[in-house]
């Protein structure tokens, strides 16, 4: 999802006379805990293919809440670092989706129409098709801000989104833009 809006943004960053370096300064309040909430997600992806050790049906049993300190992690991350544009958008795209996978039972209703849009397989599954997703019904809440925008072929990258990660991805655009333009503050020595 996010790699059309990162180099994008990173190309267009370069052309108006950004500078990669200027990343390596990047100060992010609490950084650590996107790691732990992606950690904790990727783990919720892969639990279904894996067994670890008897775990995946606790896992499993108490999955609404992981992924509930999942977006609470990520919603400390953004607020933290508030002043930042990027993180403003960013906390509109966690909130979003967060509404509703959690008004939804902890998964992240998909439209199956959409999924026929991108998908190579004639059969689809009619329910649940993975621990974080399932397929937009009737009793689906918010389907509004579901995975329900399509982005079809001949786009290189077909995918179903959201309108969160849609406010993600221009996060992660508005990252690089505003990053790459920070000039290095200079140190105390360098002015006296």
């Amino acid at each position: 999802m996010f790699i059309e809006p990162t180099l994008i943004s990173l190309i267009i960053a370069k052309l108006r006379g950004g500078r990669f370096k200027n990343l390596e300064n990047v100060n992010i309040k609490a950084w650590y805990l996107f790691i732990i909430a992606a950690l904790l997600q990727g783990i919720l992806s892969i639990i279904k293919y894996i067994d670890l050790a008897g775990l995946n049906q606790m896992i499993l049993r108490y999955k609404i809440v992981i992924i509930g300190i999942t977006y609470l992690l990520m919603i400390i991350t953004a607020l933290l670092n508030i002043k930042k544009n990027y993180m403003k958008i960013f906390l509109i795209g966690i909130i979003l989706n967060l509404i509703v996978i959690m008004g939804n039972g902890g998964y992240m209703p998909v439209s199956l129409e959409g999924i026929k849009g991108i998908a190579q397989e004639s059969v689809l599954p009619e329910r649940e098709f993975d621990v974080k997703h399932v397929a937009v019904t009737k009793d689906t809440k918010f389907v509004y801000l579901a995975d329900i925008i399509l982005l079809p072929r001949p786009y290189p990258l077909p995918k179903i989104l959201s309108l969160g990660d849609i406010f993600l991805m221009l996060g992660a655009f508005v990252f690089f833009q505003e990053e790459m333009f920070i000039k290095k503050k200079k140190s105390i020595s360098q002015v006296s």
